[in-house]
């Protein structure tokens, strides 16, 4: 699936891969799947576009705060407010602040994402700028033994750590003109810049050391 948002696509250049944690869900206003292999898309679109619409004041005035909690060390805050005032311009503003220790040993979780758009409009134009930030520590620990689960617990786990770090800015500028009653012309220019790190101490038998003739238990660093 080749994945937009706002008319940009944020595919990750390794594996095509989407990481969601960099899209704050509550700037989220609609998403549409456009099924289908269609090169319009771009590449290794085979199963079809999903086209994420972010929230504008514009559309979604007013605001509103959550604030939750649960086990395992879970808390989280979600803000949100959007206006648009009398010269055309409008504004959007959402803030998500998440943290977790997991229910697993060591599998503790941080996620800050921040999400922001101007905009102005009239009857036939509209022009957006926003800015997508995110920076997160994601722990995702592999499969445990079931012979280690009767034992240990579900909770336990087999190696440690097994981190990845998202640090994410996104300036997005989307320019829309009306032509005439049914044609639209939309262009958008834009700066992403995602810098991922992932940490991990994964077993990996096969793997020898120079010199070694038994195996090691190796940590990688990507």
């Amino acid at each position: 699936l080749s994945v937009y948002q706002d008319g940009v696509r944020v595919n990750e250049a390794f594996g095509d891969t989407v990481n969601w944690d960099l899209i704050p869900q509550n700037a989220i206003s609609s998403i549409a799947l456009m099924p289908g292999s269609n090169p319009l898309f771009g590449l290794n679109t085979l199963g079809g576009a999903v086209s994420v619409q972010t929230k504008s004041g514009e559309h979604n005035p007013g605001g509103g705060l959550q604030v939750s909690g649960g086990s395992w060390g879970r808390w989280a805050v979600e803000g949100e407010y959007g206006g648009k005032l009398d010269n055309g311009v409008s504004y959007f503003f959402a803030g998500n602040k998440f943290e977790e220790n997991g229910w697993r040993d060591s599998s503790p979780s941080d996620v800050l994402q921040g999400f922001g758009k101007l905009g102005w409009s009239e009857e036939k134009t509209d022009v957006d700028i926003s800015f997508t930030g995110a920076d997160n520590e994601l722990t995702g620990n592999g499969y445990q033994a079931e012979s280690l689960i009767q034992s240990l617990g579900r909770e336990s786990i087999y190696t440690k750590p097994d981190i990845t770090k998202n640090k994410l800015a996104f300036v997005n500028a989307k320019v829309s003109h009306w032509l005439s009653d049914e044609l639209l012309l939309t262009t958008n220019a834009y700066y992403r810049h995602n810098r991922t790190s992932s940490y991990n101490g994964d077993l990996n038998g096969d793997w020898l050391a120079p010199g070694d003739d038994e195996g090691v238990i190796n940590q990688g660093h990507v």
